[in-house]
């Protein structure tokens, strides 16, 4: 075994059994072709048979010809890393002793092993990586099993994807990227009920009216939600407490939802997540995005977003979800109407705040799955009021819809169902009638109505792609692709294969290991009643960590003339 001490990296290289790498990618190719040609000369076995049901006659006499298949092309293509590690470690003992002209010299043995596995642990989980286009119809082959996603839209076969991946024993979790998309969207439709964006269509109206109370001052206000509600409050011990008294007054038929003012570091609104996923839990979760939404829309109010995990799996796999989760909070706002300049999207820690607040490692924690979202300029509370059923807002007060500071009414949507079958969405030069009617459970001219249909109109194209997320519906170009990375803890081999649109770009990575025992050697001097020991040890680690993939055309051709002619003159040896 060498001593790697002093060695320059290339000359530890030489000794890192590279060779052998590549020398197996380059046989595994070779034992395919020997499978094919194997398998070829078994077929010409099966078309030689003389069968009963073809007039004891074979497929070969009825004039059939089996293909032969080799491989035409081949690339192979290796990247390398290496890490050395060496450790050094001297020690000295001093002892009495009575004994003169004694010396000591030992040596450990020393011995080495060498192994190939799959690396992975928590913190080093491997990765490999996926495209997915839009319009992509394939399975992804994991180990032998076919994986197959369903669902209508891009991001419900994705969904179903990471449902089947993460359900087994060798993937532990995967996350996707959108595509970062910019189209030419428009609408002829009103601007208060449709907005367009580079990448999206939202329908930013609803069946019922939505309110927004600013809570200013702790002082007794009467609020006038219509003609027969009034709901009568009186101060309290500070602001907050009349807030929370506000939102208690409100009769039950209206729904409610309280938003604090801005303190540093502390979450006002947060948007939760189930575990390895960025995207909505649920339908409320998504309405009450929309109602923040277009409550920062009309305020102009700025917002800070940040993307956070709890601490299961591993540490980069969380970065990565962490930042897809403030991504995808962003991007919502924006879709219904939030300016990109208010918003202020941090650069996720991952599971770096569940980590400041002492949670072990492995624990599942919804305080961290979520993305908060700031109002850091806002000092005083909002208070969000929907009605339910029958119940109507209208002639509100206090009214500060044209201005104003103190305690009211800051904003109020009526409720809409609006005809929009005059109108369009055009996307990429391509125009897209709105329509309405009543589908899937929603009432006609339902906002969700007008995006079920937009998205299935957008889908039935051979160009162009769409998600909907409730009333919004997210646009993508057919061969726009999601960026997927897979995390594997498990020390097994696991071979990815992709097809129609769903291509595998990066394997899970591979590591040879070789380690080196710590050698020590002991020695003694001995003076007049003292000894002193001198021990060295030197400990070597060295790990070549290496990505492989292998490109291969595979092609049909004839049998060999002189091949068929003597199959044929055996057969008609055997008759004669």
């Amino acid at each position: 075994m060498a001593n790697y001490d002093g060695l320059t990296p290339g000359q530890v290289l030489a000794d890192a059994s590279v060779a052998e790498f590549i020398k197996e990618l380059g046989l595994g190719i070779a034992r395919a072709q020997q499978e094919l040609d194997d398998n070829s000369v078994r077929q010409m076995q099966a078309f030689t048979e003389v069968r009963d049901d073809l007039g004891e006659r074979s497929l070969l006499e009825l004039g059939l010809m089996p293909a032969f298949y080799h491989y035409q092309h081949a690339d192979v293509s290796v990247s390398l890393q290496l890490r050395l590690e060496v450790g050094k470690r001297d020690e000295f003992g001093f002892s009495a002793s009575a004994r003169l002209g004694d010396t000591r010299e030992q040596s450990a043995s020393s011995s080495a092993s060498e192994s190939e596995s799959e690396s992975g642990t928590r913190v080093e989980t491997r990765q490999a990586r996926l495209e997915y286009q839009a319009d992509a119809t394939g399975t992804l082959t994991v180990n032998g099993t076919q994986v197959v996603p369903s669902g209508t839209e891009p991001r419900a076969r994705l969904g179903s994807l990471l449902d089947q991946l993460t359900g087994r024993q060798d993937v532990d979790a995967m996350v996707y990227s959108p595509p970062d998309t910019s189209l030419s969207i428009s609408s002829d439709a009103p601007d208060s009920q449709v907005v367009t964006t580079s990448r999206s269509v939202a329908f930013t109206f609803d069946s019922h009216a939505n309110g927004l109370i600013t809570i200013a001052d702790n002082a007794a206000t009467d609020y006038v939600l219509n003609a027969s509600t009034t709901v009568s409050t009186s101060a309290q011990s500070d602001l907050k407490a009349y807030a929370e008294h506000v939102q208690a007054s409100i009769p039950s038929d209206f729904s409610t939802r309280l938003h604090p003012p801005h303190a540093s570091g502390e979450p006002r609104f947060g948007l939760l997540f189930n575990t390895g996923e960025a995207v909505f839990r649920s339908e409320e979760d998504r309405r009450g995005l929309t109602e923040l939404a277009w409550c920062l829309a009309a305020t102009g109010e700025a917002v800070r977003i940040e993307g956070m995990t709890d601490r299961q799996g591993a540490a980069d796999k969380n970065l990565l979800l962490g930042t897809e989760r403030g991504r995808f909070v962003e991007q919502f706002l924006i879709a219904n109407g939030v300016s990109e300049s208010q918003i202020e999207l941090v650069d996720s820690r991952g599971e770096g705040r569940a980590a400041d607040a002492n949670d072990d490692d492995g624990e599942a924690n919804q305080q961290w799955r979520v993305t908060w979202i700031l109002t850091p300029e806002r000092d005083d509370y909002w208070l969000s009021v929907r009605s339910q059923g029958s119940a109507t807002l209208d002639e509100v007060a206090p009214d500060l819809q044209g201005g104003g500071s103190g305690n009211g009414f800051a904003f109020l949507w009526q409720p809409a169902s609006p005809d929009l079958s005059a109108f369009s969405v055009t996307v990429e030069g391509q125009a897209f009638p709105l329509d309405g009617s009543a589908v899937a459970g929603h009432a006609a001219n339902a906002a969700e109505a007008y995006a079920h249909h937009l998205a299935a109109a957008l889908n039935a194209t051979g160009t162009l792609r769409a998600n909907r997320l409730g009333p919004v519906v997210e646009v993508m170009r057919a061969t726009d692709t999601y960026d997927i990375k897979l995390f594997s803890a498990t020390s097994e081999q696991v071979e990815l294969t992709g097809s129609e649109g769903l291509t595998v770009t990066e394997q899970f990575s591979r590591t040879r290991t070789r380690q080196v025992e710590s050698r020590e050697g002991s020695s003694t001097a001995v003076a007049v009643g003292v000894s002193v020991d001198k021990r060295e040890s030197r400990q070597f680690n060295m790990a070549v960590t290496g990505n492989s993939q292998i490109t291969a055309r595979l092609a049909s051709v004839p049998p060999p003339e002189l091949f068929v002619e003597a199959i044929q003159a055996l057969q008609r040896e055997r008759r004669s």
